[in-house]
């Protein structure tokens, strides 16, 4: 079982480091001019459709950050890791995997964004009652739409995806404060 969940931390590892990078960028307010929201103000019903925390940034960063981590997998590490890689990152395409992932980790944020602004639902928050622990375990899946990306190059059985979803909701509290720490973050949630 460590095994796995070693393998499925690796494989994700690009999407941490793309957390950290998006992290470094907020706090430092890097690429202004990419902080644009994703709906360019469009609004449904009289709400904004993805809200002015989905931004073209965030898309850059997480690809640049995924595919950055990627390139340190193939390079630095593939000759070492042996059997904990689930493919072999030495024959990946850096650019191909690193943006699939990245891209498929933003496209999973957007539903969600969509049905709480549509539900009057502020970013960064989750709702009230049933809704907020709803909101709050969807908040925490993006990895599953990234493994409709990657599985191109792997196989997405029921333990890896089961696995990387039990990841996320583990880890992501630890990234939330380190990122509001660090001050990339208003709240710790």
């Amino acid at each position: 079982m460590a095994t796995l969940v070693v393998s499925v931390l690796y494989l994700f590892a690009p999407l941490i480091a793309a957390a950290m990078l998006a992290g470094f960028v907020m706090r430092f307010d890097l690429l202004p001019s990419l902080r644009r929201p994703i709906d360019a103000g469009r609004t449904l019903r009289g709400r904004r459709m993805l809200g002015e925390h989905k931004t073209w940034r965030g898309v850059v960063i997480a690809v640049i950050g995924c595919t950055m981590a990627v390139a340190v997998q193939k390079y630095a590490l593939a000759a070492h890791v042996g059997a904990l890689a689930l493919m072999d990152y030495q024959d990946v395409n850096v650019a191909l995997f690193g943006t699939a992932m990245g891209a498929g980790a933003m496209l999973g944020e957007l539903p969600n964004s969509f049905v709480k602004r549509q539900l009057g639902i502020t970013p960064g928050q989750t709702g009230r009652g049933l809704a907020r622990g709803l909101f709050y375990v969807w908040d925490q899946v993006d990895v599953l739409s990234s493994w409709v990306f990657v599985s191109c190059w792997v196989r997405p059985t029921f333990r890896l995806v089961a696995t990387s979803f039990a990841l996320v909701l583990a880890l992501h509290p630890l990234v939330a404060l380190i990122g509001y720490v660090v001050g990339a973050r208003k709240s710790v949630r």
